[in-house]
């Protein structure tokens, strides 16, 4: 110190010197020294596990991804606060939603869960009572856990007819806005066992609220219906 361009090839730094040196150069030792240690404080606040490949599906012997199934119980099992849930099909899906039911029934978690409903094919004489009657239908097939219920949530436009057809078609859950997951996997048994399905766990703070917020942007603009059951 202080630190100099030549300095910095001399130790073997030369991608980046001349932001490291317009930086650093000319400050004494102490300065130098609490610059570094910010950034590093910094770096370690904010930084995350990499992503991990999520499969279901048949996989050679040399293959590492982790199980679809398993990664979800294991991140339903796991909320303490709450959790965002989006899914175009749950049939068949008891099994899979029965550790986010433990956790609502244990822990007193919140759960808000998006559901497909379809888009009505001709016109209804009470688009609510449409939608209402779809989302209860998903709790009657797919929640036979009775209470405490999620808050069930389906788009507004499927008590319309006609086109834009529209889809729920998302496949993604995020817990306590700390770990998120993205798969193809519908949360049913195929979807969990026995199709072939790719997606990916992310345990970033940043990238789980960002998604949280997404979904839950829609209450706020009124895009979506309530389960009023």
């Amino acid at each position: 110190m202080p630190l100099t361009h030549s300095d910095l090839v001399a130790f073997g730094i030369r991608e980046q010197q001349d932001a490291i040196t317009a930086a650093l150069e000319g400050h004494s030792r102490a300065a130098v020294t609490s610059i570094l240690d910010a950034v590093l404080a910094e770096r370690n606040a904010n930084s995350s596990p990499p992503p991990e490949l999520v499969w279901t599906g048949p996989e050679s012997t040399r293959a590492s991804a982790r199980d679809t199934a398993v990664v979800l119980r294991e991140l339903f099992e796991s909320a303490r606060s709450h959790v965002v849930l989006a899914g175009y099909s749950f049939e068949r899906g008891e099994a899979v939603l029965r550790p986010l039911a433990e956790s609502l029934r244990t822990h007193g978690i919140r759960a808000d869960i998006f559901v497909r409903v379809e888009q009505a094919q001709r016109a209804v004489p009470d688009p609510d009572a449409y939608m209402q009657s779809a989302m209860g239908d998903f709790i009657q097939k797919s929640w036979p856990f009775g209470p405490p219920y999620p808050n069930v949530y389906c788009d507004r436009r499927a008590g319309t007819t006609g086109p834009p057809w529209s889809d729920l078609h998302a496949k993604c859950v995020s817990i306590d806005g700390e770990r998120a997951l993205v798969s193809s996997a519908n949360f049913t048994d195929r979807g969990h066992d026995r199709n072939i399905e790719t997606g990916v766990l992310l345990q970033d703070r940043s990238f789980a609220r960002y998604l949280e917020r997404q979904w839950m942007s829609l209450i706020d603009a009124g895009l979506v219906v309530r389960w009023e059951g």
